[in-house]
């Protein structure tokens, strides 16, 4: 199963729920508009994505579905300089 990994950039922590034992806490970049966090997938994982070349998502908010936007670092950064900024890249 994928987990949620600090990356570079990342601004604020959202911590899980009290007495959510099976919920880790999660670091992401906001700029007000957009909220982003960086996953980690196993080699299995990847190995299916590239055969399938499909990912699935589950958001745990009951009967509605938030609108999301899945991409690579490169691509996420390109959409958010239309939403509010984005983070710095250090070189």
């Amino acid at each position: 199963m994928a987990y949620g990994v600090d990356f570079p950039g990342s601004n604020h922590f959202l911590g899980p729920p009290p007495g959510a034992e099976n919920v880790s806490g999660l670091h992401t970049f906001t700029n007000g508009h957009c909220s982003v966090s960086c996953w980690q997938l196993s080699d299995a994982e990847v190995d299916e994505i590239v055969k399938t070349r499909r990912v699935f998502i589950s958001i745990h908010s009951g009967r509605t579905q938030p609108a999301v936007f899945v991409a690579s670092e490169s691509e996420m950064r390109g959409f958010l300089v239309d939403f509010g900024g984005t983070w710095r890249v250090e070189r």
